[in-house]
């Protein structure tokens, strides 16, 4: 994800290079903050004459508005764009939590002016009330601000390398239909498609997309993108399998002594409370948030933290995790051979 936090390390990643005029960068990220999308190409602009992204898979949303102010843009077969509609998260009264972009509102409304035809001024406002019931008005708003903050940033990134009244013109268009134009945040904008929004994508380089996409596998591997993070599974493969073995039920002879029934149960009640007591089991863990690299320099945002189970009443396996540190880090870069 795009965050403001990762702006230091650019800075640092900027700064390591010495003599150069241009600077490419291959992005692969869902998405994030708008702004700091804006200010990492602000950086890159204010530095380097000309600007590349690469984008060998994912380039979605705020990633999407960063690559609008690349002087081109070098897309992969595989690579998708995305539209730059903000999504708004908000918590509901009992816990849950809802996304919607300020363009379903403004579905809904076309819904019932075209599709119902509700114009009666009082039944109008009785459905407004309703919404209003499920959604707050200040998060509609909040949603509006959003939106328009979208299209005004990736207007002004492509403004950045669009200069001509001609150009600006076509940037604000290009904008807009990125914001407005599709009906799904997760719609993917293709390489061909990308041309058709008059996007600046670079001709089709086989050997270029071919680097690229080695590239990225190397990333892929290294964050285990493909490999979610399952916490149980976690504990169980390092080091927590023991408490998810259960102990063997007690069989007692049919005509044991009621004096050693007791006793036996005395002690497996004992030896349950006693492990009920005992503290858990602790595993360690470390996940890769977030990758900036280059033959430079490298830095990476890892959440490290430890998880512990135990059995608790009734035989359930309890897990709990606690992060103990989630920031920037730098990586040791491999000492170059002779």
């Amino acid at each position: 994800m795009m965050a403001g936090d990762a702006v230091r390390e650019f800075i640092d990643q900027i700064d390591a290079i010495a003599e150069s005029s241009s600077v490419d960068v291959l992005i692969h990220s869902t998405g994030g903050d708008p702004l700091a999308a804006w200010k990492l190409m602000s950086l890159l602009r204010e530095r380097f004459e000309t600007v590349a992204v690469l984008v060998p898979f994912m380039a979605f949303s705020a990633a999407t508005i960063f690559a609008l102010g690349a002087d081109e843009v070098v897309m992969h077969p595989h690579a998708s764009l995305g539209p730059i509609d903000p999504q708004i998260t908000i918590t509901q009264a009992d816990g849950s939590q809802r996304s919607f972009a300020f363009e379903d509102v403004g579905a809904f409304l076309r819904f019932l002016n075209n599709e119902v035809g509700l114009t009666e001024q009082a039944t109008v406002s009785a459905v407004i009330d309703k919404l209003f019931s499920v959604v707050d008005p200040v998060h509609v708003g909040a949603a509006k601000r959003a939106s328009e903050l979208s299209t005004e940033v990736g207007e002004r990134l492509l403004q950045m390398h669009m200069t001509s009244d001609e150009e600006k013109a076509q940037a604000k268009v290009i904008a807009e239909r990125l914001n407005k134009k599709f009906f799904a945040h997760a719609d993917a904008v293709s390489r061909s498609r990308a041309r058709e929004l008059q996007l600046k994508i670079a001709d089709n380089n086989p050997q270029l997309e071919r680097l690229i996409w080695e590239a990225f596998c190397g990333v892929e591997s290294y964050m285990e993108l493909r490999k979610p993070f399952i916490p149980m599974h976690h504990f169980l493969q390092n080091g927590g399998a023991p408490v998810a073995t259960a102990a063997a039920p007690l069989v007692l002879p049919l005509n044991a002594p009621q004096d050693v029934q007791n006793n036996l149960w005395n002690h497996v009640a004992q030896q349950a409370l006693a492990g009920m007591a005992a503290p858990g089991i602790e595993v360690a863990y470390t996940l890769v948030n977030g990758l900036i690299e280059s033959p430079r320099a490298a830095s990476e945002n890892r959440t490290i933290g430890k998880m512990s189970a135990a059995r608790v009443g009734g035989g359930e396996i309890q897990l709990s995790a606690v992060d103990s540190s989630i920031e920037w880090a730098k990586v040791d870069m491999p000492e170059e051979k002779p």
